[in-house]
């Protein structure tokens, strides 16, 4: 087949059939939350020469759900040239998102291409980059997608049986990077690590001694010890932040192991599998469809399960040990979402399509590509209407609309710049108003709360109207009386505490 034998053509058609996404979820609002904020404001300080951590957010440290005092660097790293020249508009930023979407596909194609034919890589890729997950995640300005077109780079070049010192760099750049977006991302090494472990315990086993010079000649220990070194660097100096970010991390911990473990594990290990499945799902309103692709979904997860059997037992790869860890982390960790997963995902597939390749060939008979080029029609068709809207709809609800704008500008010019004001998104605020701003934390109780207020010398609370406000409304009208108050923006109230 032509298309097989033209080593370019492939990049052509991925090329090609990756323009539909500078279409998809390219809007000029933002769906509210403030993780996006944070990234944003960060990279402004990078743009303009600031400490990146320098953002106004002030760090509750009771508050271990919510966000750490600074995001890692990377991402906001990607945005800065960004915000340089467009400021903090939406549009802009999301194309570059966009940009990194399309880098995504073509790694995730040499990814996929190393172990099956060039046109199962394609179909492969092209399924993983517009599913529903994806697609409504690249709408968001996030450091999801960066972090994982790091961390497929990096599973790429890792795929390898021999290490030069120029692919060992690369790949601690890679690693270096993908940390530097997602703190999640420290996995790869953590996979490494036990993978040098496991070669070593064999080599022990196999020669009947230990061996230093096996340590000595492993490329993994070279990658391990690298990235490290390069992390703590960059920490130390041009990333460096007076409040650690593991400092969230460790709080994290602890007060997860202080929960009931066991309570967590046996919770979130029912919601593994659905979240797996989500990312094989679209939403549709057609009946027949919807249930067609819930079969679909249930036959991917069952064919994912048996393909990590199959994996593992004729091999335990690196990537195989990152799954297992991803899958872990999402079973002992308390806060459930489905970003957190991501990192694993072409791993899933690459499971789902190792049962595929061995049940087809017992179905059709003939050129299997051929099958992989109807299965991945037939699984975008069902996600049509998905797509379409992406394309079409504006989300309602986002931020920031003219009224935001006016509430934002009316902070700016009637709060002073030392006031700290209390707020459900935070970071939101100190982006949009440049003032300093901090959450409750609902984890210890209210009056423990103002207790922190007062130390901090808190002036004001803000309120907007159908947004988390329970909480809020509940404390000044029980803990802290509000002396005065201001109705601006149409639903924006802010509270003055003293």
């Amino acid at each position: 087949m032509r298309f097989t034998q033209n080593k370019y053509l492939p990049y052509g058609v991925l090329a090609l059939l990756s323009v539909p996404l500078f279409f998809l979820n390219i809007h000029d609002v933002h769906s509210w939350g403030d993780d996006f904020a944070q990234y944003i404001k960060e990279a402004q300080n990078i743009a303009h020469g600031k400490p990146f951590y320098q953002s106004g957010y002030i760090y509750n440290p009771h508050n271990t759900e919510y966000a750490p005092a600074q995001y890692p660097p990377g991402f906001p790293l990607l945005l800065a040239p960004v915000v340089k020249i467009w400021g903090i508009a939406i549009r802009p930023m999301l194309y570059m998102v966009t940009i990194i979407s399309v880098c995504l596909l073509f790694a995730l194609f040499e990814y996929f291409r190393k172990y099956m034919s060039v046109i199962t890589a394609v179909c492969l890729s092209l399924a993983i980059i517009y599913n529903s997950f994806m697609v409504d995640l690249k709408g968001n300005i996030l450091s999801d997608i960066p972090c994982l077109l790091f961390v497929v780079l990096y599973l790429t070049t890792r795929n390898a049986t021999f290490f030069s010192w120029r692919r060992i760099l690369l790949l601690i750049f890679f690693a270096v990077m993908a940390i530097l977006m997602r703190s999640q991302a420290i996995l790869l090494l953590a996979a490494e690590g036990i993978y040098l472990i496991l070669s070593l315990l064999k080599s022990i086993l196999k020669n009947k001694r230990f061996s230093m010079q096996f340590l000595y000649k492993s490329p993994v220990l070279y990658i391990i010890a690298g990235s490290l070194l390069v992390n703590f660097i960059l920490n130390k100096t041009l990333f460096y932040s007076p409040i650690r970010t593991d400092a969230f991390y460790n709080q994290f911990v602890k007060q997860t192991i202080h929960g009931n473990l066991r309570d967590i594990a046996e919770a979130n290990i029912y919601r593994l599998l659905p979240n797996c499945s989500a990312f094989l799902y679209y939403e549709s309103n057609n009946g027949f469809l919807r249930t067609a692709i819930s079969i679909a979904q249930s036959i991917a997860i069952a064919f994912s399960i048996t393909g990590f059997i199959v994996c593992i037992s004729k091999r335990l790869a690196v990537d195989d040990i990152f799954f297992i860890l991803m899958s872990l982390l999402i079973i002992f960790l308390p806060v459930h979402d489905l970003r957190y997963f991501l990192p694993a995902l072409p791993i899933l597939f690459f499971y789902c399509y190792t049962t595929f390749k061995i049940v087809l060939p017992a179905i059709i008979k003939g050129d299997l590509r051929w099958a992989a080029i109807l299965l991945t029609l037939i699984y975008l068709r069902m996600g049509y209407s998905h797509l379409e809207k992406a394309a079409e709809v504006v989300p309602s609800g986002c931020i920031p609309q003219a009224s935001d704008l006016v509430a934002f500008r009316y902070i700016s010019q009637h709060v002073n710049d030392q006031d700290i004001i209390v707020f459900t998104k935070p970071r939101l605020l100190t982006l949009y108003s440049n003032k300093r701003s901090i959450n409750t934390a609902w984890q210890i109780s209210p009056e423990m709360n103002k207790k922190i207020f007062d130390s901090l010398q808190v002036k004001y609370m803000l309120i907007v109207d159908g947004l988390d406000d329970g909480y809020f409304k509940d404390y000044l009208r029980n803990i802290q009386h509000p002396v005065d108050s201001v109705r601006f923006g149409g639903r924006y109230t802010l509270y003055s505490l003293r």
